[in-house]
């Protein structure tokens, strides 16, 4: 029997998301519209499964999923741990994303972090060079490497982030959710923004000392040959930046777009040459 090639059906699923994404503009579906984004999320959620399964592993990337989604909930619910209440910042979500956990957070809104703070997770871990081809790790929790995750979780958070410059505006202007008040970002309040930051970071580092503890590595797709389609990661995260151009431009609120897509843009040039620089050093330590 011909062995199924998990690669192929990445790029296959990245194209059906595009055909999928240009006949919901075409018969001018918004995205907002539940039965639409679930499809979309479905099929992100697809490609990130598989990703996640051949570079941690079926098991860790249930508990990085377990982790993300409960925090980030966590977070929502909560307004910030409180925090939200402190400076009078909250959000309201309106009835168009779907069923609430008691009421107040569509059970929705954990999973789409879940999914892109596996991108940011993956594209801080190649940026610092911490995918290996081997899941075995020798890692030791010490104060220098709890310093040195620390900075990883801040990067994570502003790769994370860097998309809420333009999720926010364009979901605020369809009536996906609002703000008690206008804020300085086009509406949107600059705290949260630090918030996105903040629980991003935590749970880049509460999984990165899951893993430690397991002594398990994120590995490169292709194991020892360093495949590229490890940066299939990348592929997302700008598509996702894509997205929500076609759609700012749609929601004319499109001032929004040159501060995502400089930063996205930024974070994932830095990625791919990251990982091209890795690759050929190890390369030249093999000859």
């Amino acid at each position: 029997m011909r062995k199924i090639n998990t690669n192929n059906i990445m790029i296959f699923l990245l194209i059906i998301t595009g055909i999928y994404l240009i006949l919901g503009l075409i018969l001018n579906i918004n995205i907002t519209n539940t039965i639409f984004m679930t499809g979309i999320i479905l099929l992100f959620l697809v490609l990130i499964l598989i990703h996640g399964w051949k570079t941690l592993g079926l098991r860790e990337l249930l508990v990085f999923f377990f982790i993300a989604y409960s925090i980030s909930l966590i977070y929502e619910y909560t307004d910030g741990l409180g925090f939200g209440g402190l400076v009078n910042c909250r959000s309201y979500y309106s009835d168009i994303l779907g069923p609430k956990f008691f009421r107040k957070v569509p059970y929705m809104i954990p999973l789409i972090w879940s999914m892109f703070l596996y991108c940011a997770f993956s594209m801080t871990n190649i940026i610092f060079n911490r995918i290996n081809t081997t899941h075995k790790s020798k890692d030791v929790i010490t104060p220098q490497w709890l310093f040195k995750i620390f900075g990883m979780g801040i990067v994570s958070g502003l790769i994370m982030t860097s998309w809420d410059l333009i999720n926010d505006p364009v979901m605020v202007k369809m009536g996906a959710w609002s703000w008690s008040y206008s804020g300085s970002y086009y509406g949107i309040p600059l705290w949260n923004f630090e918030v996105w930051i903040e629980i991003s970071a935590i749970i880049f580092i509460l999984f990165s000392i899951y893993l430690c503890k397991i002594k398990k590595n994120q590995i490169y797709i292709g194991g020892d040959q360093q495949s590229s389609y490890t940066l299939f990661i990348v592929l997302i995260y700008l598509a996702l930046l894509l997205i929500f151009i076609i759609y700012a431009i749609y929601e004319e609120v499109i001032y929004v777009i040159p501060w995502a897509a400089s930063t996205m843009g930024l974070f994932s040039t830095i990625t791919i040459i990251r990982f091209y620089l890795v690759k050929s050093k190890t390369n030249r330590i093999r000859r």
